[in-house]
């Protein structure tokens, strides 16, 4: 009797466990830590996304989106983005999670006026700021096992509380054609509005949009003559290509000032792995260091410093199994910090890169940065970093 009874007890345990884990809390509260010298904020297993024009911080956790009002020291639940009948759902339960090493579930936009879009599990989705409930709107052509991820963070674009964009992101072995998709209606309906032929490039890594002169800007890979960085001034009806044909030119993010744009490449290449500067006026392209790996995501804070992150993935040109972030402040000095150290890197199942996953937007006056894959901190954690306290570590900034 005192087994079964024990027995229950632990059945019911681990049923409110799974309940509770499935709902997500209400409020995920931010605490005060210390990383790399610096005070920072910090919040339990959220995948940042973007600040919006209110300077609120959306984050998702699973499959639920939560919001950090600006000033505000806890998260709130808003939403559940819904997977339809995949296995995907599972991604619903932190355990799964953890198991798969694949926190990051969905990518998601908002306009100013609290609408919804989202991608998630092979679809796009939308929602209005009415109800929070989101509805599917178009599944995508390439996605799934063995077919690819479907679209990077930076593959989400919002122009304003109307138009959007995404563009695609899938291993593409064939060469196929590769698109980048628009909506009118903050999600709802999609239309293409570019495609790229057969055997141009591989996928698309980025789009962007330059806050100074509203042009949108597109960045595709793999192979030297794929690897291309272009502008639209018409929303890519029509791309002039700035770069083509290196190694230079693979990016995953783009950062603008004013005068230039600056990145970081995707490649193993030691050679030309970098962060550059092009000029605008001219397109005078400079190196400005040297990097150990591929640089992953990039952003620029309120105040103008710039913030770059390197992943771990198994790139010849990686020295050794930790992350770095480079601070570049306005006299064009550059900072490295070490980060974490790659946890799963172990080719098979559990296999995942190791990043730190920047807010997809610049502008804001705090660095948002989801933790992936680190031994030093739980997968999916997210810090917060003042623009303050970034250049006060940055020992060059004067």
């Amino acid at each position: 009797m005192i087994f079964l009874i024990s027995f229950l007890i632990l059945l019911l345990t681990v049923f409110v466990y799974i309940l509770l884990d499935f709902t997500g809390p209400a409020r995920i509260p931010l605490k005060q830590v210390t990383v790399l010298g610096m005070s920072c904020s910090r919040a339990r297993d959220l995948m940042v996304q973007e600040y919006d024009n209110k300077g609120n911080l959306w984050a998702t956790r699973g499959m639920i989106l939560y919001k950090l009002p600006k000033g505000a020291n806890e998260f709130e639940r808003i939403a559940r983005v819904p997977t339809g009948f995949s296995y995907l759902w599972l991604n619903n339960f932190s355990i799964f999670r953890r198991f798969t090493v694949k926190p990051e579930c969905i990518e998601v936009t908002i306009s100013e006026d609290g609408n919804i879009c989202a991608f998630a599990a092979g679809y796009m989705l939308y929602g209005d700021s009415n109800n929070r409930k989101l509805n599917f709107s178009m599944k995508l052509p390439h996605y799934g096992l063995g077919v690819g991820r479907g679209m990077l963070s930076n593959s989400l674009l919002k122009i304003n509380d109307k138009q959007v964009f995404f563009s695609e992101y899938f291993r593409n072995e064939e060469r196929t054609r590769v698109h980048v998709y628009s909506s009118n209606d903050f999600g709802k309906t999609w239309e293409i509005a570019y495609e790229f032929k057969p055997g141009v490039i591989r996928h698309i890594h980025a789009l962007h949009k330059d806050p100074h002169t509203g042009n949108t800007w597109i960045c595709t890979g793999d192979n030297d003559y794929e690897c291309m960085i272009g502008q639209s001034d018409n929303n890519y009806h029509t791309i002039e290509f700035i770069g083509v044909g290196s190694q230079v030119w693979r990016t995953c993010h783009l950062v603008f000032t004013e005068d230039s744009i600056y990145w970081g490449t995707d490649t193993g290449s030691e050679d030309i792995s970098g962060i550059y500067r092009l000029d605008k006026k001219d397109r005078r392209l400079t190196k400005l260091l040297k990097v150990d790996g591929a640089v992953f995501f990039g952003t620029r804070l309120e105040k103008g410093t710039i913030l770059l992150s390197t992943d771990r993935e198994g790139f010849p040109n990686e020295k050794d199994d930790r992350i770095r972030l480079y601070v570049i402040t306005g006299n064009e000095q550059i900072t490295e910090l070490e980060f974490g150290t790659w946890k799963h890197k172990k080719t098979g199942f559990r296999f995942n890169f190791a990043k730190l996953r920047f807010q997809r937007n610049q502008g804001s006056d705090f660095l948002a940065i989801s933790v992936l894959n680190q031994k030093e901190v739980p997968d999916g954690d997210l810090i917060l970093i003042s623009e303050d306290e970034l250049n006060r570590i940055a020992p060059n900034n004067e």
